[in-house]
Formats: C-alpha cells, sequence, structure tokens
C-alpha cells in the first residue's frame, strides 16, 4: 500500500460487500476516476468506502482504491481526511452518522459538510444586510393565515419543502379570480404529479394544512422572473475551493423551465444554456442583463459567507433568479450541487478542485 496520505471518500454510490460487483472487476463512475487522477496529482491516494465499511477497532477501511488504473476492494488504513458524499436523503442513516461522529472525534479533517435546512440556510443569509437585499422575504411556515397574509404583499407566493430538492414538492400559490386561487407545483406531493387546480380559501387551507402534516414548508416571496418562450429562466452558478481554499467559479448555467412550469429545474424537463444564449434571448426586450462579473461577485459573497459557518465547505451550486430590472435573487442554495448540468470538462474541474481542497486541509 502507498505511503501518501488517504483521500477518504464516504459514499454509497460504490458496491456493497454483499454485492457481487465487489467481488469482479469493478469500475466506479468517471467522476470518481478523474478524482483518483487527481489526487495522485496532489500527493494522495484516493479510497472509496461505504459507511458500513468503517473499522474502528482494526484502524482501518474496507474501499476502493485504483493502483494503476485498476479498481480493487482492499482494506488500508484510516484516511488522513475525508470527503463526505453521501446522498442528502441517506445522510442522517446511522451508520452514516457513526462514521461522521467517529472521524470528528478522532480529529480526522471532514469536508463537504451539510449546510442545514432551507430556512437555517435564510436564516444565516438575513445576518447580512447586503445579501439579504438578494434574498425573497422567506419565513417558516406555521400556518396557513401566514400564506393570505404575504399574498397581500406580492402576487403570488411558494411554499418550498424544508429538505426539498430538484423542484420536488414546491407549490405556487396566486389569486386567481371570485375568491378562488390558483395552485400549482410541477411534482406535487407524493404523487410527484403536475397540479394546476383552482381552490377556494377554505379548500386552500385544508390543503395546505394537509401538506404541512407531510413535511415542514418554508414560505417564499414570489420573484416575477424573466421567461422566455414562456419558460421561467435562472442561473446556476457552481463553486468550489481551489489549493489556496480560495472559491472559484467553475459554471454558470442558464436554466429554463419548461412553458408553464413553476421551475426552472433540469429534473423537471428544463433546458440548459449558456449566457451568450440569454444575451441573444432578450435582445430587443425590454430586460436588463446584470454584468458577468455582477454574477459572479454576488456568487463568491453568498459562498464567503457560508464558508463563515461551515469553515470545511467545499462546493456550493447556487439558483440565482433574474427578474427584469436586471436584479439577481438568491432562490437556492445546494451545498452538494449535482454535475448533471455540467459538461465534462466542468465536471473534470470539479474532481480536480476536491483533490486540490484536500490537500490545502492536508496543509492546514
Amino acid at each position: 500500500m502507498t505511503t501518501r496520505p488517504i483521500l477518504g471518500v464516504i459514499t454509497t454510490s460504490v458496491p456493497s460487500q454483499n454485492d457481487p460487483r465487489s467481488r469482479a472487476s469493478y469500475t466506479p463512475k468517471a467522476v470518481w476516476c478523474q478524482l483518483a487522477k487527481a489526487a495522485v496529482e496532489q500527493g494522495l491516494t484516493l479510497c472509496l468506502f461505504r459507511p458500513e465499511d468503517l473499522l474502528p477497532t482494526k484502524g482501518a477501511v474496507v474501499g476502493y482504491v485504483s493502483v494503476g488504473g485498476t479498481w480493487t476492494r482492499t482494506q488500508t488504513p484510516l484516511p488522513d481526511i475525508v470527503y463526505e458524499n453521501v446522498y442528502v436523503h441517506l445522510a442522517t442513516k446511522p451508520d452514516v452518522r457513526a462514521a461522521r461522529r467517529f472521524f470528528r472525534d478522532r480529529g480526522t479533517p471532514l469536508f463537504n459538510p451539510r449546510l442545514g435546512n432551507k430556512h437555517e440556510l435564510a436564516e444565516w443569509i438575513r445576518q447580512d444586510r447586503a445579501l439579504w437585499q438578494h434574498h425573497p422575504e422567506t419565513e417558516l411556515l406555521v400556518e396557513a393565515q401566514q400564506v393570505f397574509q404575504m399574498l397581500e404583499r406580492y402576487e403570488r407566493v411558494y411554499l418550498k419543502p424544508l429538505h426539498g430538492s430538484s423542484g420536488q414538492g414546491i407549490l405556487e400559490i396566486a389569486p386567481y379570480h371570485q375568491q378562488r386561487f390558483s395552485v400549482r407545483a410541477a411534482k406535487f406531493s407524493n404523487t410527484k404529479q403536475p397540479l394546476d387546480v383552482a381552490m377556494t380559501r377554505t379548500e386552500l387551507v385544508r390543503l395546505i394544512r394537509r401538506e404541512c402534516k407531510r413535511r415542514p414548508f418554508l414560505l417564499q416571496q414570489g420573484v416575477e422572473l424573466i421567461h422566455i418562450d414562456k419558460g421561467k429562466v435562472d442561473l446556476r452558478t457552481h463553486l468550489q475551493r481551489n489549493r489556496r481554499g480560495k472559491w472559484e467559479q467553475v459554471a454558470l448555467v442558464v436554466k429554463r423551465g419548461r412553458p408553464n412550469s413553476i421551475v426552472s429545474n433540469y429534473h423537471a424537463g428544463g433546458s440548459r444554456h449558456d449566457w451568450k444564449w440569454l444575451e441573444e434571448a432578450v435582445r430587443g426586450e425590454r430586460t436588463r442583463l446584470p454584468k458577468l462579473d455582477e454574477v459572479f461577485d454576488l456568487s463568491e459573497r453568498i459562498a464567503r459567507s457560508y464558508t463563515e459557518k461551515a469553515p470545511r465547505l467545499a462546493a456550493l451550486g447556487l439558483d440565482l433568479g433574474l427578474d427584469r430590472q436586471g436584479k439577481l435573487w438568491l432562490l437556492d442554495v445546494n451545498a452538494r450541487p449535482g454535475r448533471n448540468i455540467l459538461d465534462a470538462d466542468q465536471v473534470a474541474r470539479c474532481a480536480e478542485l476536491h483533490a486540490e481542497f484536500a490537500a490545502y486541509l492536508l496543509e492546514r
């Protein structure tokens, strides 16, 4: 076994001990192969292991290591630094929590932490007056009456699941006519089906109470974002920390939702574009776009703010809305952003930056 420091990755995306693939020739996803190569360039060895494959009493883990391009499941010493890459919905499972606690108690640096739920993320930004100006009015939903009170100030509001992602469960509510309300969703509740109905106030109250029993929600001001061909448009900026611990802009992706959808998510049928496409699309319209430097500057300021909350934060995916006056709005924060909307070069750079940041933390 190499004497290089070990960069361990806790992940559930590799085969378990009982999976037949663990005893055969196995090659993980391309991003892990890229990370293994980048780790070597930083003087590290990559080891991918599942939470249950931590062996505390033996001072070891059983994981997948690449030697000369061939991946083998083998026992290695405990990692010198750990990158947590467990899916968000599995991050609170007992074996994941136990592994996290073990490494923390041992003093092993862990990076890529969970930042908190949507309410906690909003409350953190609220402390910075300059950043809060870019955040829609937001509050924890406690009772249905809050929805009607916010609708007195804005044309529409959104109910967002506190722990949601990919547009799942988001409700758009707006006054309709004759004291009725329009209620729409791209992936409604447990059905994950589209919803587009008109409801009376009593029916809406009943719906809100029923959904709140299933999960907690955030209530948020609806921002009038720009639309192109009836598709809602927002921006995804992907940032990661580099060899100096500084934030680096990896990608800026323009997302356009399906026509008339309340979300722009790629998972919900949206499309990805570049900034030039957006400039061409709004040319001749009464729409002001901010300068690219403004987008990058705001993204970096938000990232630096969250670094104060979590000093070992490694990556951020920020969803920024654009209104027709050119104002940028922070719509969502992803501490474990997906790479499905990035191109191949950007995904490769993500792997390099994770290795760089691991080396940076080890030096400190």
